[in-house]
C-alpha cells in the first residue's frame, strides 16, 4: 500500500521570514532598559548623586576662591550653598548622560541631533540669564559632548573589553574632577577681570585701602563683592591681586 507524504504548506515556511524582516534589531539599544528601580536602587542612586554634588560643589568653591587667594575653609560655607554650586557645575553633564542613555531613537544620527539641540538650548539659556561665565559654559559643553559620545559608543557595543572599561572609568573620573574645577576657575577669572563696579561701602574706620574720608566716614569704591555671609563681606579690589574680608558690624552702609 503506497502512502503519500502531505505537501508542506508554503505559508508555514515563509511566515517566519516575513515577521523577521519587519522587526529589525535596534542598532542603538537603551542602556537603562534592563534596570529595575526598587527602593534600594533609588536610595543608592540618590546617595551617589549627593556625594557627587558635594564633591563638585566643594571643588568649585575651592577653585573659585583660590584665584583670589582665599582659603575656602574660612568662608563659612553652608551645605545648601555647597550643594547649589555643585549642582550648577555638573547639572548639564548629568542630564546629558540620562538623555543620551535613554534616547529611544533607533539611529545614532537622530539621537545625536536631539542631544546637540538640547545642549545648544541650555547654553543659550545659561548665557542669556548669566548663570555662568562664557568660559565655564564652553567647558561644560565640551565635557558634555565627550560624555555623550562615550554613552553612544557604549550603546553601540564599545566597552566590553577590560581595557575599554578601564578607559571609560578613567575618563569618567577625570571629567568628574575637572568639570567643577574648570568651571570655578573660569568664573573667578571673569570676576577678576571686571573693569568697573557700582559697589559702594561706607565704614566707620579705614579698613580697606584707598578709602575716601568725609565727615568721619570712609567711602570705599572700585571693589567687587565675592561673597556675603551672615557676618562678613569678602571683596576684591579691581586691579589688585588680593581679596579683603570685613565684618558687617564695621559697615555703616553698602550699595550694590
Amino acid at each position: 500500500m503506497a502512502s503519500a507524504n502531505p505537501p508542506r504548506s508554503k505559508a508555514s515556511t515563509t511566515t517566519p521570514k516575513a515577521f523577521a524582516s519587519t522587526d529589525p534589531a535596534s542598532p542603538l539599544p537603551d542602556l537603562l532598559a534592563g534596570l529595575r528601580w526598587g527602593t534600594r536602587e533609588v536610595l543608592i542612586a540618590a546617595a551617589v548623586l549627593v556625594v557627587m554634588d558635594v564633591f563638585a560643589g566643594w571643588s568649585y568653591l575651592a577653585s573659585f576662591f583660590a584665584v583670589f587667594r582665599v582659603p575656602v575653609e574660612g568662608l563659612e560655607m553652608s551645605l545648601p550653598e555647597v550643594l547649589g554650586n555643585g549642582l550648577r557645575s555638573i547639572l548639564l553633564p548629568l542630564t546629558v548622560i540620562i538623555l543620551a542613555a535613554s534616547a529611544p531613537h533607533r539611529r545614532l544620527r537622530a539621537a545625536a541631533i536631539a542631544v546637540g539641540g538640547y545642549l545648544i538650548f541650555l547654553a543659550v539659556v545659561a548665557l542669556g540669564n548669566h548663570w555662568a561665565s562664557p568660559g565655564s559654559v564652553a567647558a561644560q559643553l565640551a565635557a558634555s559632548i565627550a560624555i555623550a559620545g562615550t554613552v553612544f559608543a557604549l550603546r553601540l557595543g564599545w566597552g566590553r573589553a577590560p581595557a575599554q572599561r578601564l578607559v571609560i572609568g578613567a575618563g569618567a573620573l577625570l571629567l568628574l574632577i575637572s568639570i567643577p574645577i574648570a568651571t570655578g576657575t573660569l568664573d573667578a577669572s571673569q570676576k577678576a577681570g571686571t573693569k568697573s563696579s557700582t559697589l559702594r561701602i561706607v565704614t566707620s574706620t579705614p579698613i580697606l585701602p584707598s578709602a575716601a574720608s568725609s565727615n568721619g566716614q570712609f567711602t570705599n569704591s572700585n571693589y567687587v563683592l565675592l561673597r556675603e555671609s551672615d557676618s562678613r563681606y569678602w571683596l576684591f579690589r579691581i586691579g589688585d591681586q588680593y581679596a579683603y574680608s570685613i565684618a558687617k558690624s564695621d559697615v555703616l552702609y553698602i550699595r550694590y
